[in-house]
């Protein structure tokens, strides 16, 4: 045998095992869980389609234990359960997994309202149609969140303390700082009292951070959008829970019109 046909062997055996390791590696073990973002580019019954950032596909399986999740609002900690026929193409979402034999079953889907609402009005789009009509909403209209502050208040007060006063101040200070901000806030409340003076209760803690940003913060008004007050926190339980006295405010920028820093 010659040295030549050696060293052919040699490459062909190493190229196998790489190949055997890659085909080992593409399946998951059972109970192995993961998570991928992506939009869904096909759905036959129960089988889903979706094309992650790096242009990968997933094949997922959505199943009766499925949990369908639809966030509301820019600051995204409002959510309420929805169902599988919601899913379309075009649609963004996110899905936790967990291997099962060969195939990944979903156990929860979830999914803003806004992306929802994008998906339905570019329903007739397929294939590359599609495939642009997602590429440019990716880059239009896609918020990214650069800071986060919650804003704790006493029971049923709408009085910014030392500290939120502190924090907001900082908030407002980097919005000064980056191009085409904008600021979005929702009130809450803890689950004691009365459901309407609850709500009333969380609107009036959002207007005051509000106001606080533009008068004490410096932020001009067209920035600062108008507050949501929700109500009960959804993660209130049972009785007093300080941390469900707040209001959630983010800093946010629309990535493809003016993301970045001055």
């Amino acid at each position: 045998m010659t040295s030549a046909t050696r060293s052919n062997r040699k490459t062909m055996l190493v190229a196998a095992l790489v190949a055997l390791l890659a085909s080992t590696q593409a399946f998951a073990a059972d109970g192995d869980k993961s998570t991928i973002k992506g939009w869904i580019i096909a759905i036959n019954g129960n089988d889903v389609t979706v094309r992650d950032d790096a242009k990968v596909d997933h094949h997922i399986v959505v199943t009766p234990q499925t949990t369908y999740k639809q966030k509301k609002g820019l600051t995204g900690v409002v959510y309420e359960k929805s169902q599988q026929g919601a899913l379309l193409p075009g649609l963004t979402i996110t899905a936790d997994l967990v291997a099962t034999g060969k195939e990944q079953h979903a156990t929860g889907i979830s999914f803003t309202s806004e992306d929802l609402k994008t998906a339905r009005q570019v329903r007739a789009g397929t294939g590359k149609e599609m495939e642009g009509i997602h590429n440019r909403m990716n880059d239009f209209g896609t918020y990214e969140a650069l800071q986060t502050v919650d804003v704790l208040f006493d029971t049923g007060s709408s009085k910014l303390s030392a500290k939120a006063q502190t924090d907001l101040q900082g908030l407002a200070k980097k919005a000064k700082e980056t191009k085409g901000y904008q600021v979005v806030m929702q009130g809450f409340t803890d689950s004691t009292g009365d459901a309407k003076k609850n709500e009333r209760l969380s609107i009036a803690r959002a207007h005051a951070v509000a106001q606080y940003l533009q008068t004490k913060g410096g932020l001009m008004p067209g920035r600062v959008r108008e507050p949501d007050g929700m109500g009960v926190a959804a993660h209130a339980g049972t009785g007093s829970n300080a941390n469900a006295r707040k209001v959630t405010v983010k800093l946010v920028v629309d990535k493809g019109v003016n993301a970045g820093a001055k």
